[in-house]
């Protein structure tokens, strides 16, 4: 089954389009239910465990300390899995035939569900910051160390940024929200291309094949990588950081003489040529290769 071409528009006769905003509106009030019990409940978790972490109560101050924890480390990827179940559900589910007989590109469902899926994991990634500053003043209200502050922070910034270039700090950040957000890529990915026609006869099982064998191919491109590219991030210029060669070959060879104080970059390259095959690949299974049960 593929997405039905838009119709005209009866006024002017050319093709009738839904704008991307109307899409992620219709995502908005489409998943505004499940989302906001599940933040809720994240933060009901998180601040009840962080305040009874801070009583420092024998027994349930720890259980708290370590409640108000979690919360904060389940935020993301519990949001990013809610709205994986719905893009299976919406897509390939009860609804699915409603969804791809909606006059629009089937792609174009997929980069607003996608771009809906990035806006909520940033909400909660902001969430997740909020929730370990907490926890971090309950810990430190607990046993008596430094709570979270402004200088406290500031402090650890200038550290960073003392021996690391400006670019190469925009560089770190860029790749810890990729490394968060490329999960809901990597979901959508193995949902779609598992249900396409030459893996619907295992049904659920689709999807979790193709995820494993996404996951055996992160881990060998991700090998792959730093082989064929001897680059790493260490001690450049005295106790400053840049980009320094790093041969994992010679690494390899040297055993436990080997430098640790070399981070390889060559992992990065590969995952991200991976995410956009998976981009490309998924918005072509919604176009193209649709096929409900």
């Amino acid at each position: 089954m593929t997405a039905t071409a838009a119709p005209p528009s009866p006024s002017t006769g050319a093709p009738r389009r839904a704008t991307t905003t109307r899409l992620l509106t219709h995502e908005w009030l489409r998943t505004r239910g499940p989302l906001g019990t599940l933040f809720g409940l994240i933060v009901l978790i998180g601040v009840l465990g962080s305040l009874l972490g801070a009583s420092g109560w024998p027994v349930l101050s720890e259980f708290g300390l370590a409640a108000g924890m979690l919360a904060a480390v389940i935020a993301v990827p519990a949001v990013q899995l809610t709205l994986a179940a719905d893009y299976w559900r919406s897509g390939y589910g009860r609804t699915g035939y409603f969804t791809h007989s909606l006059p629009i590109r089937g792609s174009r469902i997929y980069w607003a569900k996608l771009a809906w899926a990035m806006l909520a994991s940033l909400a909660a990634i902001v969430l997740t910051v909020m929730l370990a500053l907490l926890a971090w003043w309950a810990n430190a209200q607990r046993s008596g160390g430094s709570s979270p502050s402004w200088s406290t922070l500031t402090a650890a910034w200038s550290t960073v940024t003392d021996v690391t270039p400006g670019w190469m700090v925009a560089a770190g950040i860029a790749l810890v929200f990729g490394s968060i957000l490329v999960w809901p890529v990597h979901y959508y990915f193995s949902i779609s291309i598992g249900h396409e026609r030459r893996l619907a006869g295992l049904g659920a099982g689709g999807p979790i094949v193709v995820f494993v064998l996404l996951y055996v191919a992160t881990q060998a491109l991700s090998l792959l990588g730093m082989f064929l590219i001897p680059l790493g991030v260490g001690e450049a210029d005295g106790e400053t950081l840049g980009i320094v060669r790093f041969d994992l070959f010679s690494e390899l060879a040297a055993g436990a003489s080997a430098s640790n104080n070399v981070m390889p970059i060559g992992f990065v390259i590969a995952l991200v040529v991976l995410a956009v095959f998976c981009l490309w690949r998924t918005a072509r299974s919604w176009n193209h290769k649709v096929a409900l049960g």
